[in-house]
């Protein structure tokens, strides 16, 4: 079960740090400087649940590699990014459309930034935790 779970941790962990960085580094620059605005965030706002259900899934299959191998403490790694990223998908991304249609532009700002800075505590969190796993076979 531990070589199971190894495979499924590190399976995990390169497509939840891949599709972080591909989304973030590639997906959404390439949408806002090939389409026009007015396409282009209806366009990155009908992709962020389908980002959001790719980065829970894959942190799913963490978790379960991690249990696996008995690792007890650093499987709190992919179950925080399961909890913060159901938080901003079925809290903030609602939140976030309501303040827009709202013309609320000082809100949207705030919370756009404060999902940019979680994103990036997520993506780090697991890139460390690769490493780790990464480091220790």
């Amino acid at each position: 079960m531990r070589l199971w779970g190894g495979i499924l941790a590190h399976l995990g962990l390169a497509a939840l740090v891949g599709g972080m960085l591909f989304f973030g580094a590639v997906m959404a620059p390439l949408v806002f400087t090939k389409l026009p605005l007015p396409v282009a965030g209806p366009f990155i706002r009908a992709a962020f649940p389908w980002y959001y259900g790719y980065c829970v899934a894959s942190a799913v299959v963490v978790a379960v590699g991690l249990l696996l191998r008995r690792a007890w403490l650093v499987v709190l790694v992919p179950v925080g990014v399961i909890l913060v990223t159901g938080w901003l998908w079925l809290y903030l991304l609602p939140a976030l459309d309501a303040m827009r249609a709202a013309h609320d532009v000082a809100g949207f700002a705030r919370g756009h930034q404060l999902s940019v800075w979680l994103n990036g505590a997520e993506l780090l969190a697991s890139v460390m935790l690769l490493v780790r796993l990464a480091a220790r076979g």
